[in-house]
């Protein structure tokens, strides 16, 4: 701890001049390693003139200029490209005002014979740690709550289930609230989400769960992806990468959710008709990027 402590106050004092921290020039080694300059690629364009679209690609051209070392800083700017379109869907006509802007999307992303639903293979390779953070935000909510823990139940009945979250509860309050436990509680929980969002059926109490492929993605995008954004906005989480707890499997978690953004976008594009890029095209992209993430951080994602 006290050596990146000491890493960040030489960076501060150092800078311009700039130098890699250990988790960041392990990530550099990798690529290097694997003759790659990043683990992500957008997808090919065709040129359009639509300011509908620019918009939008505004935010995704910025993304990249945060690579290969920091994919949480173009995550968010996808996200914001992907907040807007969840807002422009939510304030259509006969939108019901009882849905998040997130459950609008997912339904409509569901439900559209235009999208090539790519983001569905990504699902079953989510990294344990991502898991990890959600199991332990599920359990705090009730455990620990805070301002915004009512509003994240909400959305976790909607995609995850009642039933399901209730057997969750009973299954895991007991040992998260026991200090020695917690560890071990938060990893087997993580382990069961992971299951879940794999698309496998798991049992839980006296009870069967299993989610389709359009309810796994309701819950990332409903849950999985706002709470990776807004803990890092609201500052309730230090930046990852220059800590004494970074490690390479905190690159896995970000570029996943950074892949798993950028497929979603990508249907945006779709079902808009800009007519930039056909199904096809997009699923080889998102193939081609998760063949990009396991090539490199593969191990890391039962880390």
């Amino acid at each position: 701890m006290t050596i990146a402590r000491e890493n960040r106050t030489k960076f501060n004092n150092s800078w311009p001049a700039t130098f890699l921290f250990p988790t960041e020039e392990a990530l550099i080694q990798r690529l290097a390693k694997n003759n790659l300059a990043s683990i992500f690629m957008p997808v090919r364009l065709i040129h359009s003139d639509d300011h509908g679209f620019h918009t939008l690609l505004s935010h995704c051209i910025d993304a990249l200029d945060y690579l290969p070392l920091r994919p949480d800083f173009s995550f968010d700017q996808v996200w914001k490209a992907l907040d807007a379109e969840f807002f422009r869907l939510k304030a259509l006509p006969g939108t019901s005002s009882n849905q998040s802007r997130f459950s609008v999307f997912a339904k409509h992303i569901a439900a559209d014979p235009l999208v090539s639903h790519s983001h569905h293979i990504l699902a079953p390779h989510i990294p344990l740690q991502t898991c990890e953070f959600f199991a332990k935000r599920i359990l705090d909510s009730t455990a620990n709550p805070n301002e915004h823990s009512e509003q994240f139940i909400k959305r976790v009945e909607q995609t995850l289930g009642v039933a399901l979250l209730a057997d969750i509860h009973v299954k895991y309050d007991s040992n998260w609230l026991t200090p020695d436990k917690k560890a071990d509680t938060q990893r087997r929980l993580g382990g069961l989400i992971r299951l879940i969002l794999g698309g496998k059926q798991i049992v839980l109490g006296l009870n069967n769960y299993q989610l389709s492929s359009d309810q796994v993605a309701c819950l990332m995008i409903s849950t999985i992806l706002p709470q990776f954004r807004n803990e890092r906005f609201h500052g309730t989480v230090r930046p990852p990468f220059r800590s004494s707890s970074a490690t390479l499997k905190t690159y896995a978690h970000a570029y996943f959710l950074l892949i798993y953004a950028y497929a979603l976008m990508g249907e945006v594009f779709i079902y808009r008709g800009f007519n930039v890029v056909k199904s096809a095209e997009l699923v080889a992209s998102t193939q081609n990027n998760l063949s990009l993430f396991l090539q490199v951080l593969g191990d890391q994602i039962t880390a």
